[in-house]
């Protein structure tokens, strides 16, 4: 069985904005550029400061390699002074945060080289400015010292195998953990602040749609309020019409009936005064049936025992099922079974359903009612035919006023049970048999 979330009771008056259509409104589409906005130029602030971070870094290794370039070239040559005190200087430099080596190699072709901290972090083959490997920064500066060696009480040292000019590499390594560390940590807090601008602007959005809605609806319900009033000023007038139409045509038929009591001299008259009697007696169902779907809906709920109203049901419409050879099957599990409803009004509800089952079951089958429970303190009632079923071009609109498939109807019966079912706060719905045929249902019966 197909269940469907579309019930006829359910109504909604007025054009409510969808989701989508309010996506694409000005409002959202304002607010969707504030927000791309927003983000640009979180992006922006993002990069500015890894670009400090990374400046930082940067300085850090330059002022370290000026360092150790101006304690070289403040020498007038790289004597066994120099080359004494050039060890320890390199100690003391590397001894800074985020340092990993300070390496001087004199001459790269020698093998003269000075270094502090991991001098295997070092490659050789870069050439001069910073470079990023493995997690560091590597800062390779080269620059030459002019050897100009002082006289010794006016004699020039020995060794003089020095060259005029000598080629010195100096290479600093830093460590780049910390700096990735706080770029990591700028992005997460820019997401944030991306996370925290995007719900403080939904937050507007959702301020301003229900701003919006409530306007709208304001307005809808005092239309509803004035559509209200003038359909029950209406409901009135036509009932008032309604009482004064059924009058003299209860006179016309008291007077008709005498008349054909009395016997006509025709045949053909007899005939004739015989259908005015039927005329008036169906246009006199049709009044009732008006009013009875013009009439308010004043609950007085109470338990009712559903295994016993449908007993008394079946008694009711017996000869209607044996003229048909119909059989009214009915399963209700618990016997005792009660509903909160109001017994007159759930009587008339379940005699309509039932009219219009016997009117197109094919003979000699059953027309079958199911009670079971659908939740918690709730039943649904099924009410099933085998007949031709519902064409689907009224399928939608079957518990309109007017709308009937059965000649002769009135289309008002259904109606009268949607407007009963609305007013017990039931679901009430048509289904295709499984099986070919009608299925209503009416759901969330509570149960006492």
């Amino acid at each position: 069985m197909t269940d469907t979330s579309t019930h006829p009771n359910r109504h909604h008056t007025g054009t409510q904005p969808s989701t989508s259509a309010w996506l694409r409104s000005p409002t959202a589409l304002v607010l969707f550029a504030l927000w791309l906005v927003f983000c640009f130029w979180q992006f922006t602030e993002h990069r500015h400061q890894c670009r400090l971070i990374e400046t930082s870094l940067s300085s850090q290794a330059q002022a370290l390699s000026n360092a150790v370039t101006g304690s070289l070239q403040s020498h007038r040559w790289f004597g066994p002074y120099v080359q004494q005190q050039l060890p320890m200087t390199l100690d003391v430099l590397s001894r800074a945060d985020n340092v990993l080596a300070v390496v001087v190699q004199v001459n790269e072709e020698s093998d003269q080289k000075y270094s502090a901290g991991n001098a295997e972090l070092v490659d050789a083959s870069l050439p001069d400015g910073e470079h990023v490997v493995s997690g560091t920064l590597q800062r390779v500066h080269r620059f030459e010292i002019h050897n100009n060696p002082p006289p010794f009480h006016g004699v020039l040292p020995e060794d003089e195998s020095r060259p005029p000019v000598e080629t010195v590499r100096a290479t600093v390594v830093l460590d780049r953990t910390s700096t990735m560390a706080q770029i990591r940590r700028e992005a997460i807090n820019r997401l944030l602040i991306v996370g925290l601008g995007t719900l403080v602007l939904m937050a507007v959005a959702a301020g301003w749609q229900f701003t919006v809605r409530l306007a709208r609806a304001e307005g809808q319900t005092r239309l509803l309020i004035a559509e209200a009033r003038h359909l029950r000023e209406l409901g009135q007038a036509a009932a008032g019409l309604a009482h004064e139409t059924r009058n003299p045509l209860g006179l016309i038929r008291g007077w008709t009936q005498r008349l054909v009591a009395a016997g006509l001299p025709g045949e053909e008259q007899q005939e004739q005064a015989e259908a005015v009697l039927e005329e008036c007696d169906r246009v006199t169902a049709r009044i009732n049936q008006f009013l009875a779907f013009a009439r308010p809906t004043d609950l007085v709920t109470e338990a009712v025992n559903v295994r016993q109203l449908l007993s008394e049901l079946g008694t009711l419409l017996q000869s209607d099922l044996d003229d048909r050879g119909l059989t009214l099957d009915v399963r209700v599990e618990d016997q005792k079974l009660q509903v909160l409803a109001d017994r007159n009004q759930l009587r008339q509800l379940l005699f309509n359903l039932l009219q219009n089952a016997i009117a197109f079951a094919p003979a000699s089958t059953a027309i079958t009612i199911t009670v079971c429970p659908s939740a918690p303190g709730f039943v649904r009632m099924d009410v099933m035919d085998r007949g031709p079923g519902v064409p689907d071009d009224i399928a939608d609109s079957l518990f309109e006023p007017y709308v009937t498939r059965r000649p002769g109807g009135t289309g008002l019966g259904l109606s009268i049970v949607r407007r009963i079912a609305g007013a017990h706060d039931w679901d009430i719905s048509y289904h295709a048999a499984p099986e070919g045929g009608s299925l209503f249902r009416i759901d969330r019966m509570r149960v006492v």
